[in-house]
């Protein structure tokens, strides 16, 4: 119950009240007012906050699991996140639920994120499935990777968010444990793009692949600068042959996006869809004929890197290449952007080198007309 004592003080002579609020079982509070009516009423909301919770958000930590917290962020933030944005969450979401099942928030403490932060590091993972050679029977295991330190800092990233809810929104912690875990340092970006002979080489490896549309994925993502899961995830209904145009529903920002259809790249999906647009719904089917997307062709793609002798090459440089040529023919960072989807222009500035020339022609003009 809440207690005041009238204070009288000895050197100015002032009144003032300290109201002191005591409930089985809980640590006391205790406050000083200039009236006794603000202090009846702090009295009362702290008695009612104790009861509930709310003033000793540690003890609730003791009862609430990561995994209920982790359940109220899915059902609260991610609901309303986009397909694709809300993919990659999910994922990094479920690794700490994984992770921490069994604990309650108050057994999650910056040394336990630290050993799990390590251990995800050092984790190998892999994409897609085995194949099977039908020559020999020979079952191959699919390549092993591992977490890059921008990757893991993603994961980083969503606990910290999840924990701020808690602590911040719904006062089930008194402070955040991973607020003092440091991030991995990150490379620079790398620009890694096709010269002219190895778009040629590898354009070429993959018309001869035994899956043929991998001819006109690897030409949409050059022409177009699409991301991987984008192109993959294409629809018939997206396309609009006459217009010349694609439209990309779900991005990874969460805005659509428009890409144009110009030159082989059209031609290629006018071909595709005279084979293949009776067979499925989406523009790159499983040539097994399941329903859905073809997702993990890796398989052909490295067997086409291979033929086309490209080392250190990744599907995501056919990104950065798209990137590169709009850089290298005179193209602003915001044109690039743009085009590639990004909302600002950190991701971009990495290309910024490659326009140097063009700005050099540019300033060039500018002087001799000005006289300069």
């Amino acid at each position: 119950m809440a207690s005041i004592q009238r204070i009288k003080s000895e050197l100015t002579g002032g009144i003032s009240y300290r109201v002191q609020v005591r409930v089985k079982g809980r640590p006391a509070l205790s406050e000083t007012f200039p009236n006794r009516k603000e202090a009846a009423a702090w009295g009362a909301a702290a008695e009612t906050g104790i009861r509930e919770g709310r003033h000793f958000p540690h003890m609730r930590s003791t009862r609430t699991t990561f995994s209920e917290v982790a359940k109220r962020y899915r059902e609260t933030v991610l609901a309303d996140w986009s397909a694709s944005a809300k993919a990659a969450r999910e994922r990094h979401l479920k690794w700490w639920e994984d992770r921490f099942a069994g604990f309650t928030l108050a057994e999650i403490t910056t040394d336990r994120i630290v050993e799990a932060r390590d251990a995800l590091a050092a984790e190998k993972f892999t994409r897609g499935k085995p194949r099977k050679n039908r020559k020999t029977g020979e079952v191959k295991a699919p390549a092993e990777y591992s977490r890059s330190p921008a990757t893991i800092n993603k994961y980083l990233t969503v606990l910290t968010r999840v924990l701020n809810l808690a602590v911040k929104e719904w006062r089930l912690m008194d402070r955040n444990p991973a607020a003092d875990i440091s991030k991995k340092k990150e490379p620079r970006g790398r620009v890694r793009f096709l010269t002219d002979e190895e778009r040629e080489a590898l354009l070429e490896a993959c018309a001869a692949s035994d899956w043929k549309a991998l001819h006109t994925l690897v030409l949409l993502a050059i022409s177009t600068g699409a991301r991987r899961g984008e192109l993959v995830n294409l629809k018939w209904t997206d396309v609009d042959l006459k217009a010349a145009r694609a439209t990309v529903q779900d991005t990874k920002n969460g805005d659509s996006r428009v890409l144009p259809l110009v030159g082989k790249a059209l031609e290629a999906v006018r071909a595709l869809k005279l084979q293949n647009s009776a067979r499925s719904d989406y523009v790159f089917p499983q040539p097994s004929g399941f329903p859905g997307p073809y997702v993990y062709f890796d398989g052909y793609w490295q067997k086409a890197l291979t033929a086309a002798k490209l080392e250190d090459f990744r599907f995501h440089d056919l990104r950065h290449t798209t990137a590169s040529y709009l850089a290298s023919q005179g193209a602003s960072l915001l044109e690039i952007a743009d085009t590639l989807g990004h909302r600002t222009l950190n991701m971009v500035k990495r290309y910024a080198h490659l326009a140097q020339s063009h700005k050099v022609r540019a300033i060039e003009k500018m002087a001799k007309e000005r006289g300069l």
